[in-house]
C-alpha cells in the first residue's frame, strides 16, 4: 500500500504541495474525490456543489463550508489520539477549517502538527485508490456536521474531511490554548463507544466520532 511521510518542519517547502491551487484541485483532486465517493457509495449531491465553489474552503462561506480533520493512529497501529476539546468539553480529533487552503491534505496535517505537537506523521490514503499518485490528496470521508447558531455566527453546516495519519511517536505536545489533555484510546474501547446511541456521550466521549474514526481506518487499513 502506498504511504507518505511529512514532517512539520518540512510542510510548507514540501514538493507534494507543489501546485496547490483550486485549479489543481478542480483537475487532479475532485475527479479522484468524486469517483472514490461513488465508488463507496457515499455520493452527496450538497457535497458535490460545495466542491466547486472557489470560497467552499473559507470559513465566512455559508450555509456551508469544508473543515479537515485527521484520525491519529499509533505507531502500531493499536491506538487512536484523541484530544480534549476545552470549548466543547469532549474528546476530538485534530482538525479545524481549511482557510483557503486548497490542498486539503496539507490543512489537516497543518491542523494535526499545531495541535498535537507530533513531528511528523504517515499519511495512509483509502486503500481503494492507493496505487494512484494523488492517493494522498483523497479524503477518507467527508463528515457533515450541523453547527448551531451563536451569538457570533448563523447556523451552517461544516463538511469535513477526514484523513488517516500514522504517528512515528506516542509523545503529544498538544496546543494548550484549544486542549487539556491527550490520550491514545485502544481500538476495543473505541467499538465499544460505537455500539452506544448516536448522540450519547459518555466520560466526554461522543458515540459519533467512535464512528467516524472506525471508518476511516477502514477505509485506510481495509479492516479494523
Amino acid at each position: 500500500m502506498a504511504s507518505f511521510l511529512f514532517s512539520a518542519n518540512d510542510l510548507k517547502m514540501h514538493p507534494f504541495f507543489a501546485r496547490d491551487t483550486f485549479e489543481n484541485f478542480e483537475q487532479q483532486v475532485r475527479p479522484l474525490i468524486l469517483s472514490f465517493l461513488k465508488r463507496t457509495g457515499a455520493e452527496s449531491p450538497e457535497l458535490e456543489q460545495l466542491l466547486l465553489n472557489i470560497r467552499a474552503n473559507m470559513r465566512e462561506t455559508l450555509p456551508a463550508h469544508l473543515t479537515t480533520s485527521s484520525v491519529v493512529l499509533s505507531p502500531d497501529r493499536s491506538e487512536l489520539l484523541f484530544l480534549f476539546h476545552k470549548k466543547i468539553k469532549e474528546w476530538v480529533y485534530p482538525g479545524g477549517h481549511a482557510d483557503g487552503d486548497w490542498h486539503l491534505l496539507r490543512s489537516a496535517l497543518r491542523e494535526c502538527f499545531e495541535e498535537t505537537g507530533l513531528p511528523a506523521v504517515e499519511v495512509i490514503p483509502p486503500h481503494l485508490c492507493a496505487e494512484q499518485a494523488s492517493a494522498a490528496s483523497c479524503p477518507h470521508l467527508f463528515q457533515r456536521f450541523e453547527i448551531k447558531a451563536t451569538a457570533l455566527e448563523p447556523a451552517h453546516v461544516h463538511y469535513d474531511a477526514v484523513f488517516v495519519f500514522q504517528a512515528d511517536t506516542r509523545q503529544v505536545d498538544f496546543e494548550p490554548q484549544e486542549s487539556s489533555g491527550s490520550r491514545w484510546m485502544t481500538i476495543a474501547s473505541l467499538k465499544a463507544h460505537a455500539l452506544r446511541p448516536e448522540g450519547q456521550i459518555v466520560d466526554g466521549f461522543d458515540s459519533l466520532t467512535a464512528r467516524v474514526c472506525l471508518s476511516a481506518m477502514q477505509s485506510a487499513l481495509g479492516s479494523v
